[in-house]
């Protein structure tokens, strides 16, 4: 029987025979550095973006699609900066209609509304999906995002979004590839729900959760991992409430359009702060959640170099890159965030050998 020295031994010496062999066979273990060089158009996580912009029709909006009508700039600013390949649609919170209505082209996006229905005052942009090439793009944004107020006073905007997904008709707006951000902008709380006549009936309320699934689903986030996200404006207390209900309309405090934001990692505003500064925290969020790199292997954490351009990009969480170990990915923040055309250098140890 082999005594525990000569079993020792015999390790030892199978152990000093495996390394040096390393370099005569091709499958070989082998502790050298990867290297992912990526062009940003090609990695995992794309960097294009669609983004469904939401707008809450009923009566009490008009002031509220006008500041945001008036602000776009704020937002568009960033994506224009990056030349991010963005698609950007709107719909409106009672596309739910087509829920209980196959033949409804309520959930169509819009390039245009019914602004008065008599006389009728109606308004086309032409352009129904927006992209990085449309011209006079502030026009065209200004004329699609003011929906006007005669739409229904039951705002279900959850549904709305899901049913503007579902329906093919917006086809041309959807890529499978892209990041999806969702933007709602309400002054109501979503009464999404089984049934039709539930005015405003909580009791019938389809769950947040519901719809996080639905999102899960739809932009297949068990492959992509998690590639969207909604955020929101809408009305956050009692103070915005009083404030807005001024002109004699009533308004509801949303409980359910945050908790969807917080579920999503979105942006949660309110149609009472400076809408300038709220649209360019939305874009710099989406732009960020956006800005994703995973690696190929897991790597051991301290060995993480980042170039962008040839210039070295330091781990930051404000202006830098983090590191997620639960899905081996890098996300960028800030300033640090790379345009559309960066060549892109992530070095690293792997943490295991590799065959």
């Amino acid at each position: 029987m082999i005594n525990q020295v000569a079993r020792k031994a015999i390790v030892m010496a199978s152990a000093v025979a495996l390394f040096a062999g390393c370099n005569k066979s091709s499958s070989s273990y082998s502790l050298l550095n990867d290297a992912n060089d990526y062009k940003q158009q090609a990695v995992i996580i794309p960097k294009k973006i669609d983004i469904l912009w939401v707008i809450d029709n009923s009566g009490s909006m008009e002031t509220s699609q006008n500041n945001l009508a008036s602000n776009f700039q704020a937002f568009i600013n960033r994506f224009n900066q990056y030349n991010y390949d963005f698609h950007m649609a709107v719909t409106t919170s009672d596309a739910w209609e087509k829920q209980f209505h196959s033949d409804s082209l309520k959930a169509r996006i819009r390039d245009g509304a019914v602004l008065q229905s008599s006389p009728k005052i109606e308004t086309h942009s032409g352009v129904f999906v927006m992209d990085k090439n449309t011209p006079n793009m502030s026009s065209v944004f200004n004329t699609n995002i003011k929906q006007g107020t005669l739409g229904n006073g039951d705002e279900r905007v959850f549904e709305s979004f899901k049913q503007t997904l579902l329906d093919p008709w917006n086809s041309a707006f959807r890529r499978d590839d892209a990041f999806l951000a969702v933007i709602i902008v309400s002054d109501e709380e979503d009464f999404s729900g089984s049934s039709e006549s539930a005015f405003e009936d909580a009791s019938k309320n389809y769950t947040v959760q519901s719809y996080v699934d639905f999102l899960d689903t739809f932009t297949n986030a068990s492959v992509n991992g998690k590639n969207y996200s909604v955020n929101t404006i809408s009305v956050p207390d009692t103070a915005c409430k009083n404030q807005l209900s001024t002109d004699g309309f009533a308004r509801k405090i949303s409980t359910r359009l945050p908790q969807l934001a917080d579920l999503t990692g979105g942006v949660k505003g309110s149609l009472c702060s400076n809408f300038g500064d709220t649209l360019t925290l939305i874009s710099d969020s989406i732009i960020q959640l956006s800005a994703v790199f995973k690696l190929s292997r897991e790597p051991q954490e301290d060995t993480i170099s980042v170039v962008v351009d040839g210039a070295v990009i330091n781990k930051d969480a404000t202006n830098g890159w983090t590191y997620n170990a639960t899905d081996l990915t890098i996300t960028f923040h800030g300033s640090a965030v790379p345009g559309a055309d960066a060549k892109i250098q992530i070095d690293y140890y792997p943490k295991s050998i590799k065959l």
